[in-house]
């Protein structure tokens, strides 16, 4: 959570909305059932899969363990006009009001759990949540591949704003416990740049244990 009390304001300059809808709205309109009416976004962060969902007719809510990233989501559901409830809950613990035809945990949250206890307990929280013969989408980084390719900076996402430019430039640290992501950001505005440095640590889960998880907690017909 100290991670995410300096960068939730940069998320989504990092993480750019128009793109990412452009990408992963034709995704969820193709993965979710034609019987799939309420979702649990149990990582919602700072809100982009709620709202893109909630524009799509879905009835959502957000489920997030960290303060800061919730009050941006509010921010950006509220600018968009978008009615959705939003929890803060570490999802090992929640325990909410309804069952849901669809969960999802996107944006690689998952591996911010160290310890396969922990990942379980997650995992059957959101399984719990779901309602019978439900849907439930999860995204990790492909942990295996970059492990096996080791690349130490991955591509640097820049682009130029009305009032200045913006640069984000990635260095991994590999571990065999963690894998630890850190976040160079220049942000100029108005001719002054500014620096931050973020850094967040994962946990490197392979396909085959967060297969084996999954199974463990209870979810049937997996596909990758």
């Amino acid at each position: 959570m100290d991670f995410y009390e300096g960068f939730a304001r940069r998320f989504d300059r990092l993480m750019e909305w128009k793109r990412r809808w452009h990408v992963e709205e034709p995704f969820f309109r193709n993965v979710l059932a034609r019987d799939v009416r309420t979702v649990l976004d149990c990582h919602c962060g700072t809100g982009f899969h709620c709202a893109m969902l909630a524009g799509l007719g879905y009835d959502v809510e957000g489920v997030d363990a960290s303060p800061h990233m919730l009050d941006v989501a509010r921010e950006n559901l509220r600018a968009r006009g978008l009615d959705v409830r939003l929890h803060r809950c570490d999802v090992k613990e929640m325990r909410p009001g309804r069952l849901f035809d669809c969960v999802l945990s996107m944006g690689n949250s998952l591996p911010h759990e160290f310890g396969d206890e922990n990942l379980l307990a997650s995992l059957r929280r959101m399984h719990a949540a779901l309602r019978a013969g439900g849907l439930c989408v999860v995204h990790i980084e492909n942990y295996d591949r970059l492990y096996a390719e080791g690349d130490r900076f991955i591509p640097t996402r820049f682009s130029r704003t009305p009032t200045g430019a913006e640069a984000f430039i990635f260095a991994i640290d590999y571990f065999e416990d963690r894998v630890v992501f850190n976040i160079l950001s220049i942000i100029e505005q108005d001719g002054l740049p500014r620096f931050n440095v973020d850094t967040v640590e994962y946990n490197p889960v392979s396909l085959a244990k967060m297969r084996a998880l999954m199974q463990e907690a209870g979810f049937r017909d997996l596909a990758v």
